[in-house]
């Protein structure tokens, strides 16, 4: 038994006992860091939380940094790959990043970036739609409470930027507005697989689609959600995925 569910009690932990292949399919999360020019914070890509692949600014469709007070800031990101925090007020913040969706076909050609649009013959075709949120700093706010719309979305229930090293974090998990059933895999920096088990926590949601786990290490966390549908025009494409990621930083 690992740290975690060893730390855990038992009724905190759901669905932990069972052996779990790796889930190897890529999905987007923020990481935020401080440098010497100041805080800033990378947009990743992969599956090895903290640091793997960035995404580009080009496949990134909106960033937005909500204040501690609501009010929403829009950014643009240039080409840098740390990119630098706008002023901030006192308090924490959210940061939120919306990936553009993008198709992946299977053809006879291989993996391709595209829908049956442009191959009409291909084996398989999925679009992924990918989101992600960061807590930025602490402090008193109620940034974190904020819904953005995404169609799989992760809602603390209580404040991120709080947490000390033990605390309980609740987080309702949303699929088209409506609570989601499913698997929550959590996981911080330095975790180090067990097995074929990659994530410190897997948690199943309750009827309202709410997870309860306990961040028992300090350091860097990434919370995960994914879900998958039938694609609505199944002449363009298969299926569509869903991946929503919360990272915030316990002290």
């Amino acid at each position: 038994m690992h740290l975690l569910r060893a730390a855990l009690p038992a009724f905190l932990v759901l669905a932990l006992g069972a052996p779990y292949a790796p889930a190897l399919a890529h999905y987007p999360w923020i990481t935020v860091t401080e440098a010497d020019t100041g805080p800033g914070f990378r947009v990743h890509f992969g599956h090895r939380f903290p640091g793997e692949g960035l995404l580009t600014p080009h496949q990134l469709q909106a960033v937005r940094m909500i204040e501690p007070d609501g009010q929403v800031q829009e950014l643009v990101l240039d080409d840098r790959e740390l990119h630098p925090m706008p002023p901030l007020a006192e308090g924490a913040h959210l940061l939120v990043v919306e990936q553009n969706p993008s198709f992946w076909s299977r053809t006879h050609e291989g993996g391709r970036r595209a829908s049956r649009e442009q191959y009409p013959d291909a084996f398989s075709c999925s679009q992924s739609v990918n989101v992600m949120k960061a807590i930025v700093g602490r402090g008193a706010s109620a940034a974190w409470r904020q819904e953005q719309g995404h169609p799989l979305e992760l809602m603390p229930l209580n404040d991120p930027a709080a947490l000390r090293t033990g605390d309980p974090l609740e987080v309702r998990v949303l699929l088209h507005g409506k609570p989601w059933a499913g698997e929550v895999r959590a996981t911080y920096a330095g975790f180090e697989a067990q097995g074929e088990e990659a994530y410190a926590l897997r948690v199943a949601t309750n009827a309202e689609g709410v997870v309860r786990f306990v961040p028992a290490v300090a350091g860097q966390w990434l919370v995960l959600a994914q879900e998958g549908e039938a694609f609505p025009d199944p002449t363009l494409c298969d299926r569509r995925s869903y991946h929503s990621t919360l990272t915030f930083v316990v002290p």
